[in-house]
């Protein structure tokens, strides 16, 4: 399942938004940063984690320590960075496809994937992924909220970064058909939050200024209105 017409092994260079993310300051590290936290916080207690679509292993590699987890992409110059930068015993990283993988898992991850596939595959992924949760597993799912400022936001980001969003960002999503689209697949018990607000282009003066104001924003919920969705799901 990928985009269609869109050359990811061509134009994201492998390692491209571990780079960013390494870099420790600024907005986009800031941005990842939260966004990972927001999905970390949301696995205490799974023991074993599936990160489908895992790209450079960032996730993996920087919020799951001790936890057993495996990161599958199709993408394999990014599944072979991961391995170099992040592969161990417990977190494994491969291009196998999900029907192949035989296993069961305490929680399942979609950090902004479904977003880059057409409607009809996305539903499809999210039932897949529901097969390969435990009996007391979680889905966790984020993207692009499109009742918040994020159209804006990507269209600045489309302006400036060597990667656009334009050709990738074709499945858009607000809460409502998020939490359909999890129902239809099977799942139970879900939950459709909002997360990532402005905090992160606070940290253009500092990691300091950025902390406060995420904190600020997490404290009322965003309003609702943060630029990803993250949804909850049981199956």
């Amino acid at each position: 399942m990928a985009t269609p017409h869109y050359d990811y092994d061509k134009d994201i260079p492998a390692g491209f938004y571990d780079e960013v993310y390494q870099r420790k300051a600024g907005v986009r590290f800031f941005w990842h940063d939260l966004k990972f936290r927001a999905v970390a916080a949301r696995l205490d207690g799974a023991a074993r984690v599936l990160d489908i679509g895992c790209g450079p292993g960032t996730f993996i590699g920087n919020y799951l320590a001790g936890v057993e987890c495996l990161g599958i992409d199709f993408s394999a110059p990014q599944v072979d960075y991961a391995n170099r930068r992040y592969g161990t015993t417990e977190h494994r990283f491969s291009t196998q496809v999900l029907s192949g993988l035989g296993e069961r898992f305490d929680a399942v991850t979609l950090i902004e994937v479904i977003e880059h596939l057409p409607p009809a595959d996305a539903r499809r992924l999210l039932a897949e992924a529901h097969g390969l949760l435990s009996p007391q597993g979680r889905l966790v799912v984020t993207t692009p909220n499109y009742r918040s400022l994020w159209p804006a936001i990507e269209w600045g980001v489309n302006l400036v970064s060597r990667v656009s969003y334009e050709q990738q960002h074709i499945n858009k999503y607000a809460r409502r058909r998020l939490a359909a689209e999890l129902t239809q697949a099977g799942y139970t018990r879900i939950e459709v939050g909002t997360a990532v607000g402005l905090a992160p282009f606070a940290a253009v003066f500092g990691r300091q200024p950025a902390e406060w104001l995420d904190a600020l924003e997490r404290s009322i919920g965003h309003l609702g209105c943060g630029n990803l969705l993250v949804a909850v799901a049981r199956p």
